[in-house]
């Protein structure tokens, strides 16, 4: 490989700078070059939510499930979305059956039936890597079954990763190529951010914040798109504060028949 481009997010782990100073870097730096693609990604779930739809949220592995689970039955977050999740391949069984799962080729093509994606469908793709066999066979299976993918993760995996690393799919691709829609979430290799002095490997992984910043992101997009077209969008309250069971019980009556994980 060339020589690797050092420039941010390259330049991570750094030992001169706290957790909370990159985080508020990657965070600057995320709404700085993805502004544009919050907005596109807002319109395109906010006309499908209006449309009667709900909008398919899929992590393919390990501790992508975490953004998924963000999204879904949130406080302040939509009703109308799906959460795509499998206990399998989830870090619950044990994070490393969860590594060996999501490299298996076809097992997301099968979990992609399964949650009967289809033409018209909106499917949220999230992994911070990017080229693994889930990540790959989920786009992949959903493009080819006529949804709109839009994939969360990171260009800089995706591009420093080799072509013949063991954790890519067989067919070499990158989620970025495939998606309808790609927001970058910049996580550097290894996401670890933090090199301390004396010990030999890095330690504060910054995708979990990141990713945290974009579900928030593109919900803010989707509301304020809704709202400008007239549209109530479904949101839930929080069912600890006073009023939270009565405003929500509708959507339970509504939603039950319909979200699998509701």
């Amino acid at each position: 490989m060339a020589e690797k481009n050092k420039e941010w997010p390259r330049s991570n782990p750094v030992s001169d700078k706290t957790f909370l100073e990159i985080c508020k870097e990657f965070l600057d730096k995320i709404e700085e070059r993805q502004a544009e693609n919050f907005v596109k990604a807002g319109k395109i779930i906010g006309d499908h939510i209006m449309a009667g739809g709900l909008v398919k949220l899929v992590g393919t592995g390990g501790h992508t499930y975490l953004p998924v689970l963000d999204m879904s039955h949130r406080a302040g977050a939509f009703v109308a979305v799906n959460p795509c999740l499998d206990v399998s391949s989830s870090p619950i069984t044990g994070g490393t059956r969860s590594i060996r799962i999501e490299r298996v080729p076809g097992y997301f093509r099968a979990l992609m039936s399964y949650f009967r994606v289809k033409k018209g469908d909106v499917v949220i793709v999230f992994n911070n890597i990017g080229v693994n066999a889930g990540t790959i066979d989920a786009a992949l299976e959903c493009k080819e079954r006529g949804a709109t993918v839009i994939g969360v993760g990171s260009s800089i995996w995706q591009e420093d990763i080799p072509l013949d690393h063991y954790t890519r799919h067989p067919s070499k691709k990158n989620l970025m190529d495939i998606v309808d829609l790609f927001i970058d979430d910049y996580n550097p290799v290894g996401d670890a951010v933090i090199q301390i002095e004396g010990f030999d490997r890095p330690i504060n992984p910054i995708s979990t914040v990141a990713d945290a910043y974009i579900v928030r992101r593109i919900e803010y997009e989707a509301v304020k798109y809704m709202l400008s077209k007239g549209f109530t969008p479904p949101v839930w309250m929080s069912a600890n504060c006073v009023g939270g069971d009565e405003a929500n019980e509708k959507y339970e009556e509504e939603y039950w028949y319909k979200v699998k994980m509701l």
